[in-house]
């Protein structure tokens, strides 16, 4: 019987947490522009 391969643990995937913040942060931004021109456009 052939040794079993040890399998490499893949580093824990760790986000930085202030650029996806700053990503949330900005994505809203920019939806919330983008629905307040388009109520605007619909004159609501």
């Amino acid at each position: 019987m052939s040794k079993k391969k040890r399998r490499r643990q893949k580093p824990t995937a760790q986000p930085k947490r202030i650029e996806v913040v700053a990503g949330d942060i900005l994505a809203g931004t920019i939806s919330g522009l983008i629905t307040a021109a388009i109520l605007k456009l619909l004159k609501w």
